[in-house]
């Protein structure tokens, strides 16, 4: 059993509950598709993760910063040429994203069940407040769980507030997550403990070297947290 006083265990929700960043990627490619005509793909597909670099700390994370992003790339590519076409095009692209098939990870509802008997269970996840809440009613997970925070960056302020608010200690936090910068990085930096749970794809944003640290952990499912937990 894992050690540690743990009061809270807090989730992630995209890629640790549900799937989510492969419908990004592929929304990715298909704008990529669509400009191709003006230039190749790695092109493209740098020029959106610039604007994406550069429109979250402004607008946040989610599916409507992407298409700002996506937009923005689109008049930089393509200049003149950018017109009401292209942009609906874009537009349909990013409606299709929100508006995509909803799939639990597997075996996340078996563990959450066993869990929730034993712990108190919250989720912190980041993006639009909207979104974010509209996925979490949709999961139908909501009986499982004591607290449900969307957070600005998920920072190690963010975690401390969140810690505030549920009036706990640092120390008494669990994190399970997949990204290492908004989920594992900053829980271990503040004291608290993380489960990394990697998913086949990672997006960029999130891509950091993996701290160093004895209240770390990592297993390859959801299903494996039970064994380290009860």
């Amino acid at each position: 059993m894992l050690p540690g006083n743990f009061r809270y265990i807090f989730f992630d929700a995209d890629d640790t509950l549900w799937q989510n960043e492969e419908f990004f990627r592929e929304a990715e490619r298909r704008f990529a598709r669509l400009l191709s005509g003006f230039a190749d793909e790695d092109r493209i597909v740098e020029v959106v993760t610039r604007k994406q670099e550069e429109n979250i700390p402004v607008f946040g994370y989610g599916s409507k910063t992407f298409l700002l992003s996506m937009l923005d790339a689109a008049a930089e590519i393509c200049g003149d040429a950018f017109d009401a076409a292209l942009y609906l095009d874009a537009k349909r692209i990013v409606t299709e994203l929100a508006c995509h098939e909803f799939e639990l990870m597997d075996g996340v509802e078996e563990v959450l069940s066993v869990l929730s008997a034993r712990y108190s269970l919250a989720v912190a996840t980041k993006g639009d407040l909207v979104e974010q809440l509209g996925k979490f009613r949709e999961s139908g997970l909501d009986k499982y769980f004591h607290h449900i925070e969307v957070l600005p960056t998920k920072s190690e302020d963010d975690y401390l507030m969140m810690a505030r608010k549920l009036d706990i200690r640092p120390d008494e936090i669990l994190m399970v997550g997949n990204a290492v910068r908004s989920d594992i990085a900053p829980v271990i930096a503040i004291g608290g403990t993380a489960i990394h749970i990697p998913y086949k794809v990672t997006w960029h944003h999130e891509m950091m070297e993996m701290p160093v640290s004895d209240r770390l952990f990592e297993i390859k499912s959801i299903r494996n947290l039970p064994e380290l937990l009860l």
